[in-house]
């Protein structure tokens, strides 16, 4: 008998230049597994696997689809939390940026050459050992060039923006590129430019002038560049074609004319060195890490007593 289908969700990232794309599949809670996307077939490549806590819309990946940079956490170890520089579909570090918490972290690519690492006000020096892969520049997202950046960000290549939706208070739309249809949020968020829309917002598709048609619950929703509708329903991946969507009339509908590309919910935790991985390379790190001190494990006490000591000073004024 083989076991029961795994509970979880995917997250797709696309590349703002190519049909490339890197999907975290993630579940149990504490374990993804990166799976690369061809969107140009829909063929799929099961990549690495990792043990601990992943932000998949505080990254991304570049225009092209070489890098990606990803915000990952251990709570433990010699970082706690860190942005890495990876090929997809692996999260073994090419370059390292330690950052210990979870206030900011990751990053968002202006170009193929241009990395962005938004870690607020630091730290940004990367780990012992690493550095940025030769002709990729990496900038400091900090308060005082933040500004320009987000500028520049607005207008950097992307295969669709979400925007304020004019006619819902705190809602985001996103529009096929041929303006047939749109996605609209159906819940409250607060959306930053730089990064994709948070995991899990709830969906609803509009097209051809029809009332709205929700999306499964838990879904994640985007349009691909020739204007078909790309969604998941838990460890399913779907196509519902550009010229299928009017005339629909509920969310079964839209399930019974959409194409189920992919189900990933039976994949289970497998070890995968990357291919660029040192021999010496641990814990998904290369090159080879110290063990943390006594030393880095108090400073990171007292980093977060500190952390906590703010947000309770917050949450008391406000």
């Amino acid at each position: 008998m083989s076991p029961p289908s795994m509970k979880c969700t995917l997250y797709p990232v696309f590349a703002a230049a190519s049909p490339l794309a890197v999907i975290y599949r993630r579940g149990p809670s504490n374990q993804t597994c990166l799976i690369a996307w061809d969107r140009s077939d829909d063929s799929f490549e099961i990549g690495q696997w990792f043990k601990g806590a992943v932000k998949p819309s505080w990254g991304g990946l570049s225009p092209n689809g070489e890098w990606l940079v990803s915000f990952l956490g251990k709570y433990r170890g010699p970082f706690a939390t860190w942005t890495v520089l990876s090929r997809p579909p692996f999260l073994t570090a090419l370059a390292l940026w330690p950052k210990g918490d979870t206030w900011n972290g990751g990053g968002f690519f202006l170009s193929d050459d241009t990395l962005v690492l938004t870690h607020g006000e630091g730290p940004y020096e990367a780990a012992p050992g690493f550095s940025a892969p030769p002709g990729l520049t990496v900038l400091p997202f900090t308060r005082a060039n933040a500004p320009g950046l987000t500028e520049r960000a607005e207008t950097a290549p992307s295969v669709g923006r979400w925007r304020p939706d004019p006619g819902r208070s705190g809602g985001w739309i996103l529009a096929a590129p041929q303006g047939h249809a749109c996605i609209t949020t159906t819940s409250e968020i607060t959306a930053d430019p730089r990064r994709s829309l948070p995991e899990s917002v709830r969906h609803s598709l509009c097209a051809g002038g029809g009332p709205p048609v929700p999306l499964p619950v838990s879904s994640w929703a985007a349009f691909d560049g020739n204007g078909d509708l790309l969604f998941s329903r838990g460890g399913a991946l779907f196509r519902l074609a550009a010229a299928d969507m009017a005339g629909m009339g509920s969310t079964e509908d839209l399930l019974a004319r959409a194409l189920c590309l992919a189900d990933f919910s039976d994949l289970r935790f497998r070890p995968l060195t990357a291919p660029y991985a040192t021999p010496e390379a641990e814990d998904g790190f290369a090159p080879t890490l110290d063990r943390a001190s006594r030393e880095d494990r108090q400073r990171r006490r007292q980093m977060r007593k500190s952390h906590e000591a703010m947000r309770r000073a917050a949450d008391h004024s406000g």
